[in-house]
């Protein structure tokens, strides 16, 4: 935990390439007006093909299968979590150690939505959760 912590600002991006294309907490709905949404996370889209990747050393808690999320990797980072979603392949199995930057998996591309590549990026301390902005490397 304390060399995760120590870390803040200088995490290497979950993604090789990718931008932002949604922020952390409650914002309006970018199309429906009146309407809050409240992200957990962040957006992070990239070109298809992309594969996430672990931003510092940890396990593999988790690995689940959600119906409109695809898959999402959790691993541990002692008291910290860092959460993958919306991936279509996964490349990790659950209690294995990772090494930052290794490759978890391939992001899902939406051929239904003008082939968007787009996952979101949690992190938490325990039961709260962090906006991971602050921690990526700029």
């Amino acid at each position: 935990s304390d060399n995760f912590a120590i870390n803040k600002g200088r995490l290497p991006w979950p993604v090789k390439n990718g931008i932002i294309t949604q922020t952390y907490g409650e914002h309006e709905h970018p199309v429906l007006k009146h309407i809050i949404v409240n992200n957990d996370g962040i957006n992070i889209t990239s070109t298809e093909g992309a594969k996430a990747r672990s931003v510092f050393e940890g396990i593999v808690v988790r690995i689940v299968a959600i119906p409109g999320a695809n898959q999402i990797v959790i691993l541990r980072h002692g008291n910290y979590l860092t959460v993958y979603n919306n991936l279509s392949e996964v490349f990790v199995k659950l209690g294995q150690k990772i090494s930052p930057k290794q490759e978890i998996g391939t992001i899902f591309t939406d051929k239904n939505k003008g082939n968007d590549t787009t996952f979101q990026f949690m992190i938490w301390k325990g039961k709260n959760k962090l906006n991971p902005e602050p921690w990526l490397s700029k």
